[in-house]
């Protein structure tokens, strides 16, 4: 049985950060820019991805991974 994806592409930058504080670094790795900037609150994982021309699929693919990593972890929303 296929789950749902946690991250949707839907979702802002903001909204990610506020969840799981420890997906900052996807975006810094990959040398976004989205740490900090005020557009963060509106630009959605589609956005980001298509501005940095990244797959889409590949940014949240890497955000999953993090995020089942942690999911090992006790707390699982610092990451």
């Amino acid at each position: 049985m296929e789950t749902k994806p946690i991250l949707q592409p839907q979702m802002t930058v903001e909204d990610v950060l506020q969840k799981w504080p420890g997906m900052y670094s996807v975006f810094m790795k990959k040398g976004m820019k989205c740490i900090g900037c005020f557009l963060q609150r509106f630009c959605t994982l589609q956005d980001v991805a298509e501005t940095y021309r990244i797959p889409l699929q590949q940014l949240i693919g890497e955000m999953e991974k993090l995020y089942k990593g942690a999911s090992h972890e006790k707390n699982i929303q610092t990451l």
